[in-house]
């Protein structure tokens, strides 16, 4: 009753284990998808962010060159002098001056920061007044501007308003360095805007978004963002009003007159492509979620083993507790009845009772045949502690199976001669010899007679047999009995220690129940095994299978 109320409980602890990580693998999956789409929601973010600050500061270098151009170069154009070094962001630089029918004078400025006339590029062929950027070749365009000044007097102040006005077919065309770009500034702003080591897990890719396939830097292909720029605003010009003459002014703000704001191309003349190496940005976070469910998998899996191991193992523990405790009273209840007849033959020869040659005989042979029995007992027992204590070594040496068979027969023969057994031996020619331990087999072999002699009822035939089997590989003894024969259903339970079956128990047959057992043990340390066939009224045959 305890050993099942703890076996129930066992189940019962182990049932509400495996339940609840049922459950933690529930919500671990609900939250990976959760953590997993936020991860990918931050770095989206974070992609966003960087590129937008990529665009913002590659929009404000070329800004500054833009201002440079409307301010610097436009003073230096208008009084003769010397302009000072550009941008790194510009290469070379012309004042356009064109008409209804194309440029009517091109200026060039040269090594000594002066204009001088020249022809208009090829670059610049198809490039208006009207545009700021210019994608491919890449070049800024500034138009030029014009300040008109008017004062208003109104009692002792005088207001002086300033107006600024494109010069209409006049302006800058800088073609910029495409070696700075692609070298030094777009791999600058790169490491910058997103971090030093982003190369390492994105490619980064600049194209024209006019014919959408010119590659200004890296390679196109698969992008996970898109990000416009190159689109620079022209900085507040620095021309500087006069100084007035006398008397309080006010200055008012600058005016730029209609038509004074050039056209652009909506989010800037480029984009910027970011795609994650290796696959899209998405099925990465998949890739990641996935192996990050198939790592806790394993974990509760390997849970679930543990739990089930430790069922397995309480069951197993529990029965070989069985084992020991059936071991105890079926050797107890079978040494009783040898000692106990062997005490009581010999208290009656020594009182004196038993008197005659006849009687002294008979009392002799009852004797014999119950410490013989004891004997038996006291072997099978202590077979079965070695072999499963793990202190008994197996020996290692070749065995003659005719040899071995003809010396375990010729033990037992005399006794089953006296019961009136006939045995017969068949051994094939040519047998090959096994390596193995001699006595553990003698001993198996033995059993595997006692138990033929002990269930074969009326007949009283017992058959040994040696065959090879060449597509195996193993040596076949096969103990053959013309007995009872054993339930199918109670045909793996008779290899179990201390089992007997219900009809040896009904017919008061002796034994412990370890023959059997011991006989599988053996086969298994020599990395064999032992087969039965049987069947209700037609005997059975006992087979030991041992590789060669």
């Amino acid at each position: 009753m305890g050993r099942s109320s703890s076996a129930r409980a066992l189940v019962a602890v182990s049932v509400a284990l495996a339940v609840l990580l049922a459950a933690l693998a529930v919500v671990q999956y609900r939250w990976s998808v959760r953590v997993s789409a936020a991860d990918e929601q931050r770095e989206k973010e974070h992609l966003n962010s960087s590129a937008a600050l990529f665009a913002a500061e590659f929009n404000a270098r070329a800004a500054e060159a833009v201002g440079f151009l409307q301010n610097d170069a436009a003073s230096a154009l208008r009084n003769g002098q010397a302009l000072g070094q550009p941008p790194k962001l510009i290469a070379e630089i012309y004042s356009i001056e064109s008409g209804p029918e194309g440029p009517r004078a091109v200026e060039r400025l040269g090594a000594d920061g002066r204009f001088t006339p020249a022809s208009l590029p090829s670059w610049a062929a198809k490039l208006s007044c009207e545009s700021f950027v210019l994608s491919s070749p890449p070049a800024i365009v500034a138009p030029l501007f014009e300040v008109a000044t008017a004062t208003k007097e109104s009692g002792a102040a005088v207001r002086m308003l300033r107006t600024i006005r494109r010069e209409p077919g006049r302006c800058f065309a800088a073609r910029l360095d495409e070696t700075y770009l692609r070298q030094t500034l777009i791999p600058r702003l790169i490491r910058e805007s997103f971090g030093p080591t982003a190369s390492a897990a994105y490619d980064f890719a600049v194209l024209s978004r006019q014919d959408g396939h010119t590659a200004e830097y890296g390679t196109p292909g698969r992008a996970d963002l898109r990000q416009p720029f190159f689109a620079p605003v022209p900085l507040r010009l620095k021309q500087k009003l006069p100084e007035p003459p006398v008397g309080p002014r006010h200055f008012d703000a600058v005016y730029f007159a209609q038509g004074s704001e050039a056209s652009l191309i909506e989010g800037g003349a480029w984009e910027l492509q970011i795609s994650r190496k290796g696959e899209p940005l998405e099925a990465a976070f998949e890739g990641r979620r996935r192996r990050d469910l198939l790592f806790s998998g394993a974990v509760e899996a390997t849970l679930l083993a543990a739990i089930a191991f430790l069922v397995l193992g309480a069951r197993r523990a529990e029965r070989l507790a069985e084992q020991k405790m059936r071991f105890v009273a079926g050797v107890s209840h079978e040494l009783r009845t040898p000692v106990s007849a062997i005490a009581m033959l010999a208290r009656n020869q020594a009182d004196g009772l038993v008197t005659g040659a006849g009687k002294v005989k008979q009392y002799g042979e009852l004797m014999h045949r119950e410490s013989q029995r004891l004997n038996e007992m006291v072997e099978q027992a202590l077979e079965y502690a070695g072999i499963h204590s793990g202190v008994r070594k197996r020996a290692a040496q070749a065995v003659d199976v005719r040899a071995l068979l003809e010396r375990t027969i010729a033990a037992r023969r005399g006794e089953l001669e006296r019961k009136g057994f006939q045995v017969e031996l068949a051994v094939a020619p040519e047998l090959p010899a096994i390596s193995g331990d001699a006595k553990l087999l003698e001993t198996a072999v033995d059993n595997l007679l006692r138990n033929a002699e002990r269930h074969a009822g009326q007949g009283h035939w017992i058959r040994v047999s040696a065959t090879y089997s060449a597509a195996e590989k193993e040596v076949r003894i096969a103990v053959e009995d013309r007995g009872a024969g054993i339930d199918p259903a109670m045909q793996e339970a008779i290899f179990e220690p201390f089992y007997r079956g219900p009809a040896a128990i009904e017919a008061q047959i002796p034994g412990s129940g370890l023959g059997l057992s011991l006989v599988r043990d053996a086969a298994a340390a020599h990395h064999g095994s032992v087969t039965l066939d049987s069947a209700p009224g037609k005997g059975s045959t006992f087979t030991l299978h041992l590789p060669v």
